[in-house]
């Protein structure tokens, strides 16, 4: 990475990242073993679950590739306004990509509105402003019909009436 032009911290932070997630991915997976022998539970399907609910986690080390300001101490890279943009999108990807992976943010989602948000979760994770306005387009209706169908559907909450 280094010789690409990444500074050396953001690349070592990179492969430590990775290096941790690891306890959640295959074919590793560690915690997921341990998970599973403490519930009885098949650790392929522990393993499966735990990767695909922290998937948008493997997004975050890309992001102290593509913008170095994120980890505060790089004084060439960092400057208060790109490092509150990038953090504050980053979040909000992460969260939208973990949302779409669950199938659940404020109702139950359908196909297209998980697909239109994972969209919109990976063009917030890059570092640009252009892709922060085209997640924007993404995820405006699904926004909208979350609330709409939250707060002002006529129909029940939950299965007890």
């Amino acid at each position: 990475l280094s010789g690409l032009g990444v500074p050396p911290l953001a690349s070592h932070l990179f492969v430590l990242y990775y290096g941790v997630i690891s306890e959640i991915t295959p074919p590793v997976c560690a915690s997921a073993y341990a998970a599973a022998g403490i519930a009885g539970s098949n650790p392929f399907k522990t393993g499966l679950s735990a990767f695909s609910l922290g998937i948008g986690k493997l997004l975050v080390p890309m992001v102290f590739v593509y913008s170095p300001a994120m980890l505060i101490v790089l004084d060439d890279y960092f400057t208060y306004a790109e490092f509150f943009q990038t953090t504050i999108t980053c979040a909000l990807g992460v969260f939208m990509i973990s949302a779409s992976v669950a199938g659940y943010f404020l109702v139950s989602m359908n196909g297209p509105s998980r697909v239109m948000f994972a969209i919109a979760g990976l063009l917030l994770v890059s570092p640009s402003a252009t892709a922060a306005f085209y997640s924007l387009a993404f995820a405006s209706p699904v926004l909208v019909w979350q609330i709409y169908a939250r707060y002002f559907s006529q129909e029940p909450k939950s299965g007890v009436v």
